[in-house]
């Protein structure tokens, strides 16, 4: 299942509003930041303005254009990792599967901490029932992050669902509800199913 919107922000680090601080901290717990969104790198104007240009493309539904728009970024500038990834988001959207995953893979090699991409390719490998690489990717992601909520959660159906293997997502998701800021009702209901199941 990959992310249904594509949130087309700065070149480099934010491809998420969130702030890079996990919900956790709600908890009372220590929160531990997103080592991709604490990074200093800053991507060039024009092509901050040009990202701009391709949200603004990507919102008014000109999906074709907004996705030529990120290619021409990635095209100047192949070091930057967030148009490698929100391209790939949008190429996912569009069923363009294979150039997809060759544009998160293209986000993680220009930043290992993208931990988005990583994400985002997971949910396609496992789309595509490449299993384990899916789950190597999921685990590198919560490598780097070990607070990033949607990796547990997704960590967590692959491991349930497509694996069989319910006391360890039982451990993902109820890790991915504990990020949560307000309870999930989706989390919570898969939860009391493991457990029973598990009983």
């Amino acid at each position: 299942m990959l992310v249904a919107t594509l949130a087309l922000l700065s070149a480099c680090a934010s491809v998420d509003e969130k702030t890079g601080q996990s919900a956790g901290a709600a908890s009372g717990a220590a929160s531990i930041p997103n080592p991709y969104l604490q990074q200093e790198e800053k991507a060039p104007q024009a092509a901050r303005e040009k990202m701009e240009k391709a949200r603004v493309l990507h919102e008014s539904g000109d999906q074709t254009a907004a996705a030529s728009m990120l290619r021409s970024i990635t095209e100047q500038w192949p070091e930057l990792s967030g148009p490698w990834l929100n391209l790939g988001i949008l190429q996912a959207q569009l069923d363009d599967s294979v150039a997809a995953e060759a544009s998160f893979r293209s986000a993680i090699a220009a930043n290992d901490n993208n931990v988005f991409a990583r994400n985002q390719l997971a949910a396609l490998l496992r789309e595509d029932g490449k299993f384990a690489e899916a789950q190597a990717h999921y685990r590198e992601a919560l490598d780097r992050w070990p607070d990033y909520g949607d990796a547990h959660r997704n960590l967590g159906i692959l491991l349930d669902l497509y694996l069989h293997q319910p006391e360890e997502a039982l451990v993902h998701y109820r890790k991915a509800q504990a990020l949560e800021e307000e309870p999930d009702r989706q989390l919570t209901g898969w939860i009391v199913d493991l457990e029973r199941r598990l009983q």
